[in-house]
């Protein structure tokens, strides 16, 4: 390597550690990932003028041009679910349809409640930032019920909502959305081995989290009746039927997966059916423009500080550690499917996070496996899941949010968040990418 490549890659890991660090500390993303940038540029020895304005703006404006509609219309169709308490319905469904008549729960019960909850309001089309609002007050209340300290709610939150939910085929969220439309394929791409290794990342997160809590409480440690947190219950109000709520999620994974339409567009008729369904819910024309106006905030903050990091990949991208980094991939002997692999899985660890990662890597690593003859079927299905497995690090906006919901400290509920969010999908990534080399025919 040469002199410029080592100073470019210390520039690269100062800028991943200053996004971490200042993250974690409570930093605006739009603030920190343009510093962080700036961090690269310079041991680059680049123009930070030009690098700013340039790679670090355009990355900025290339995701929100490409992404911004589906985080847009995500929210809103996942802020109507909240405000008509169509979400909480469900979810009280299905906690009913589990407990049963059990005065008390046992923590793997609470977890696979939580989690199917959680994976049918995901597929269902709410996105993940909205369903973390969704889902905290029944996790909180179930921990409650079954004594598992509340430290435990986001990793269990993030467990079922931000792993295989989001890469699996044929869901609605961002990253099998990207991942399947910058190349080209169906949403169902690499379906049976896809599915297999979403289970086995969700039956990990489970035996997991039940021996974690498990071990927890062995020692001791119980959920805090006396702890604060940040919503209102809302036990009096009159929930829409979970069957009614439930019509309008079947109709965007219909519209999405069946018939194919664009996802902005199912998520644009899901809302539709979604108010014509549940409008008395509304309570007035006030309320349903306050659903408006705060889905419209929701989506540009979540999606300004997604842009935020995917412009600090941007800035990597033009390094000349990463035109290394690039070569020494392309000229790799191995099979395609694993150089897609690392390549993806280091673009998620560089963007910060999974739609960024896509964001910067895609476009690059597309073209290379065309070129090396990778199944793009497979290719895709890698990449989807190559985006849930760090792009959950402490600088994760979703990790943040779900510890200021739940009022829990990032340093007690990280290592619950890290093993399912980082380590399990890693391991399920893995597997993904063995099934599809050794059984290419079910891509």
């Amino acid at each position: 390597m040469t002199v410029s490549m080592v100073l470019s890659l210390i520039g690269i890991i100062a800028g991943i550690v200053f996004l971490i660090v200042f993250v974690m500390k409570g930093w605006p993303l739009m603030i920190v990932g343009a510093l962080a940038g700036m961090i690269v540029a310079v041991f680059s020895g680049l123009n930070m003028i030009d690098t700013y304005v340039g790679a670090y703006m355009g990355g900025v404006g290339g995701f929100l041009i490409g992404q911004i509609p589906i985080f847009l219309w995500g929210a809103i169709f996942g802020e109507c679910y909240g405000v008509t308490g169509g979400a909480k319905s469900l979810a009280q469904a299905v906690a009913k349809l589990f407990k049963g008549k059990s005065e008390v729960l046992s923590p793997l019960v609470t977890i696979i409640i939580v989690f199917i909850a959680g994976i049918l309001l995901s597929y269902g089309g709410v996105s993940a930032i909205v369903l973390m609002f969704v889902m905290a007050p029944l996790t909180l209340e179930l921990c409650r019920e079954a004594r598992i300290p509340q430290y435990m709610a986001p990793g269990m939150i993030l467990g079922c909502i931000a792993t295989a939910a989001l890469a699996m085929p044929g869901s609605p969220q961002v990253q099998n959305v990207m991942a399947t439309s910058t190349v080209g394929v169906s949403s169902m791409a690499a379906a049976v081995p896809g599915f297999a290794a979403g289970i086995i990342i969700l039956i990990l997160n489970v035996i997991y989290l039940n021996f974690a809590a498990k071990k927890e409480m062995a020692r001791g440690n119980y959920y805090d009746v006396n702890a604060e947190v940040a919503f209102e219950e809302a036990s009096d109000e009159r929930l829409p039927h979970p069957i009614v709520a439930l019509i309008p999620m079947v109709a965007v994974f219909v519209l999405y997966n069946g018939l194919k339409l664009n996802v902005n567009f199912a998520l644009m008729i899901g809302i539709i059916i979604a108010v014509l369904l549940m409008y008395k819910n509304f309570k007035n024309l006030e309320t349903f423009l306050k659903c408006m106006e705060n889905a419209c905030k929701n989506a540009a903050i979540v999606s300004c500080g997604a842009a935020a990091v995917a412009g600090f990949g941007s800035v990597v991208a033009i390094t000349p550690a990463f035109a290394g980094l690039t070569d020494v991939l392309a000229k790799f002997n191995g099979n395609p499917l694993v150089v897609a692999m690392i390549a993806m899985m280091v673009m998620t660890l560089i963007g910060g996070s999974g739609p960024a990662g896509l964001g910067v890597g895609l476009p690059v690593f597309t073209p290379l496996a065309q070129t090396m003859g990778a199944n793009m079927n497979a290719f895709a299905r890698i990449s989807a899941f190559c985006a849930t497995t760090f792009d959950t690090l402490p600088t994760n906006a979703g990790f943040i949010a779900a510890n200021e919901i739940c009022k829990t400290k990032a340093k007690k509920s990280y290592k619950y968040v890290g093993v399912c969010t980082v380590v399990n999908t890693t391991i399920g990534t893995i597997l993904l990418c063995i099934l599809c080399m050794l059984l290419p025919g079910l891509c």
